[in-house]
């Protein structure tokens, strides 16, 4: 699974992306955090500036306390402690849940070094003429006229100083203001902005496991689509056979990207298809070419050895050249057969047979190539298979042969014919050294002849499984090497049934 493409693109997408949105989730929630402090400090300021602008009667304090609490009420996430105290350290008010035993150090109290702010006077125009006299002149008297009262006393505004508060009761935002009359610490509750980064941070613990899911199920998908093209030229390559070597890969929804691939890829089997031709047509017109000189040239052979005196030398020289001309002639056939076959031409005479019978008569073959043998043999009454009868001939003759020339000679050679749903299965199977594990893959290669046949005691040309194989495809069926190894070696021929058979 590691060495997938498409999880590999999951996994990168995963990674990647969960370290953005962690890295998202983590600045998200400090800048939560610091908004939402921010947003305390100006609420906290427009609060405390306000109370410190102008001199406030002692019992002021009391009153602001209950307003805030009226306001933003007892059992609300904001809730507001209040400290007044004179400069003298005189407490003017304290709220009621006002942490106590608070080392002072955690007070924003030190607010000699903060700047100062100097409250306005009412607007006053100092080129103005004093209010005693106008043009010169004192002014008239006015009846019931009241005296104007003295303009406002200018304070000093020293702060504000901020601070975050630990107490038992949970965090507190504070601010320290003070003017000349009194030092106003307001504290704000930070419950409400930590249940809110509470319901952030749950929210992303949902969202991001989410959205890496998506993610992954994303990159896949991106892995599939970009697998497309190889997919395709995957399939195309499946396809190609020796008898369809005229598949190409598609490539007019290609990308750009693989448009050169798949013309290298169909500029290849293009080159491959016409050497391939070349060489069956080469097989073939050799073949042909070849019958005639072999023909004549086993005519010649024939009446030599006629001609040849019985019991001489010359007599066993022209008898051994005509086996080789009739083997020669034998594997002609076979490759003209062969070059039939991977050109797709193969001749076939189709009709019913009945295999059955056909192996019942190779069981007797074999009784008589080989009368030391034991021969069992397990064939249903009735199995009818569509062929051409010489050419199965072949293959069954050609089971036969093999089991009788690399079998043990004391062993046993056993023929068995079942039925299964539309197909009918022949094994063949024959006790002896088994099949070298490397060469079973080789078996059907042409002209390959394992190491224990490479004797001229063991006729064959290498030929024979190859053709046989190829007359079982030319009718819609498979030969296969079933098993081997140190007790049975078995090759089994499957044939698409020609009519209603009894079940075996």
């Amino acid at each position: 699974m590691l060495r997938s493409f498409r999880l590999k693109i999951g996994l990168l997408s995963l990674c990647l992306s969960g370290l953005l949105l962690l890295g998202f989730g983590i600045l998200a929630v400090s800048a939560l955090n610091r908004l939402g402090l921010d947003r305390i400090d100006h609420e906290l300021r427009a609060l405390a500036d306000a109370q410190v602008r102008r001199i406030q009667p002692p019992d002021h304090w009391r009153v602001f306390d209950d307003s805030l609490r009226s306001i933003y009420g007892d059992d609300a996430p904001k809730q507001f402690l209040v400290k007044a105290t004179r400069p003298n350290g005189e407490v003017l008010y304290e709220s009621e849940n006002w942490p106590a035993n608070l080392p002072r150090t955690t007070l924003p109290s030190p607010l000699g070094a903060t700047p100062e702010a100097v409250t306005e006077d009412p607007p006053h125009d100092r080129n103005a003429p004093p209010p005693d006299e106008v043009d010169g002149r004192p002014p008239r008297p006015r009846e019931n006229s009241n005296r104007e009262p003295p303009p406002p006393r200018r304070l000093r505004v020293r702060g504000p100083v901020y601070a975050t508060l630990e107490a038992p009761s949970g965090e507190w935002r504070a601010i320290t203001i003070a003017n000349e009359d009194v030092t106003l610490s307001l504290a704000m509750s930070l419950a409400g902005l930590h249940n809110e980064t509470h319901r952030f941070e749950r929210a992303l613990l949902v969202g991001i496991p989410l959205g890496l899911l998506l993610i992954v199920i994303g990159g896949w998908m991106i892995g599939q689509m970009a697998l497309r093209p190889v997919n395709l030229i995957a399939r195309t390559a499946e396809s190609v056979t020796a008898h369809r070597l005229d598949a190409r890969i598609p490539d007019t929804k290609a990308d750009v990207e693989f448009q050169r691939l798949i013309s290298l890829i169909n500029g290849m089997l293009q080159r491959l298809e016409r050497s391939f031709q070349q060489a069956t047509r080469f097989s073939a017109d050799a073949a042909h070419e070849l019958k005639t000189p072999l023909a004549i040239l086993q005519a010649q052979v024939e009446r030599s050895l006629q001609r040849a005196v019985d019991g001489t030398p010359e007599q066993r020289e022209y008898a051994e050249q005509l086996d080789e001309v009739q083997r020669l002639k034998a594997i002609l056939g076979k490759l003209l057969l062969l070059s039939q076959a991977d050109s797709g031409r193969l001749p076939l005479s189709r009709e019913q047979i009945s295999l059955a019978d056909k192996v019942r008569a190779a069981a007797d073959d074999v009784r008589m190539l080989a009368p030391d043998r034991k021969t069992t043999v397990s064939v249903p009454d009735k199995v009818m298979v569509m062929g051409d009868e010489h050419l199965l001939n072949q293959v069954i003759e050609n089971l036969i042969a093999n089991a009788v020339k690399f079998g043990d000679r004391d062993g046993a050679i056993d023929l068995a014919l079942r039925t299964r749903e539309s197909q009918a299965i022949l094994r063949v199977s024959n006790t002896g050294r088994p099949i070298a594990a490397e060469d079973r893959g080789r078996v059907f290669e042409r002209f390959f002849r394992g190491d224990k046949a490479r004797t001229r005691d063991i006729d064959g040309s290498g030929l024979g499984l190859s053709l046989a194989r190829e007359i079982a495809r030319a009718h819609g069926g498979e030969l296969v090497l079933e098993r081997s190894d140190e007790h049975t070696t078995t090759f089994a021929l499957t044939l698409p049934l020609g009519a209603p058979n009894e079940a075996g």
